[in-house]
């Protein structure tokens, strides 16, 4: 059999997301029950890059393990499979962090073997200083010992040639933008940046939707409400073009769902409403926590305008369920809280930190 006899065979038809991903696996299962190891090996790089860019990635961290263990026991299939587990790789280390069923010391491994593996394989090393540095800083820790710190990461990434494992041209200059933004804290040099990704002469599928939501961000925490609805509405309105309500895009949309709670209520209640059945299934921690806690400022900023109660179309497994679909917006500002609360426990907990709670816990004295 060829891939693409598994592919008819096992998920030719399936649907995107979870349904054809679970073809794919099969397909796998197949394959190492007839010993066809060179596609087994091609059937996981197709799992893990469907799961990657059409689900929520989380079954992509679970399998990885499996096609690094194939990939190593067969040294014979590498120098054909090399590329694409590279590929892989590099996904993985995007996705890693967002999950905090993974701990920080399987976290070192893994970067530390995606480095062992860039040098086996002749591959620089940007794309890995590159995912490092935003996994630390996205959850808040400082630095990993003996491997550096965020701004040490981000300093030996940029002094690394591009290969072809680099981000293209859009997500480099978007990756820069976001360390300009957070880490130096320089608005100017950042707009400066972001010129070509304004003008249009720079997008890929993400861009610029990460990027005026990074602007949307920056301009919030700075209390520049002006700006940061003007950069919101620029992202939800891309967002919204090229994924719609689906289960894409969750963590920019809770960001921006926490600035319209405060500089356009009624459209992060929008949001909130037309995407809660979709986000309900969604498995990565850091993105729920990011919805969740956009939506309790949403029913926040609705109770400080002293409305009592919200109509929400919840799924029928959610623990606060009534058929009327009227819910107290105090209820329901406290489940959301207790959910946003949970998960940021367990991140805490794993990161050795508080930086969950503390965006939890932040209080917005804004006008509204």
């Amino acid at each position: 059999m060829n891939i693409k006899d598994y592919e008819t065979m096992y998920y030719a038809d399936s649907e995107k997301g979870e349904a054809r991903v679970r073809g794919i696996y099969n397909a796998i299962l197949k394959a190492l029950e007839t010993q066809d190891i060179p596609n087994a090996l091609e059937l996981y790089y197709i799992f893990i890059k469907e799961d990657t860019f059409e689900s929520d990635k989380y079954m992509s961290v679970i399998i990885f393990p499996e096609y690094l263990a194939l990939f190593e026991k067969y040294p014979e299939y590498q120098s054909i499979s090399s590329y694409h587990l590279m590929w892989a790789y590099k996904w993985i280390n995007e996705s890693v962090g967002r999950f905090y069923q993974v701990s920080w010391e399987q976290i070192t491994n893994i970067f530390l073997n995606y480095e062992r593996l860039c040098k086996k394989f002749h591959y620089n090393l940007k794309t890995y200083y590159r995912t490092l540095w935003n996994v630390m800083y996205n959850n808040g820790v400082g630095q990993i010992d003996g491997i550096g710190n965020v701004r040490e990461c981000h300093k030996k990434m940029l002094q690394c040639s591009r290969d072809c494992l680099s981000e293209i041209p859009a997500g480099e200059c978007d990756d820069e933008i976001k360390y300009l933004l957070f880490v130096e804290n320089d608005i100017e040099k950042a707009l400066k940046k972001a010129i070509p990704i304004f003008n249009g002469r720079l997008s890929c599928g993400q861009v610029p939707h990460y990027t005026y939501t990074n602007f949307a961000d920056y301009y919030f925490e700075t209390g520049d409400l002006k700006n940061a609805k003007l950069y919101a509405d620029k992202a939800i309105r891309v967002i919204l073009k090229d994924y719609g309500y689906s289960d894409s895009m969750i963590y920019y949309k809770g960001k921006c769902m926490l600035i319209f709670a405060y500089t356009d209520l009624q459209k992060a209640l929008n949001i909130l409403k037309r995407q809660y059945h979709d986000f309900s299934k969604n498995k990565s921690g850091e993105q729920c926590f990011y919805f969740y806690l956009g939506a309790y400022h949403t029913m926040k900023c609705l109770e400080k305008q002293n409305r009592k109660t919200v109509s929400m179309n919840l799924p029928h497994d959610c623990e606060i369920y009534k058929e009327t679909g009227r819910y107290s917006v105090c209820d329901i500002k406290k489940y959301f809280y207790d959910k946003a609360a949970l998960i940021a426990e367990k991140f805490d907990e794993r990161n050795r930190n508080c930086f969950y709670n503390n965006m939890l816990k932040k209080e917005y004295d804004f006008e509204i």
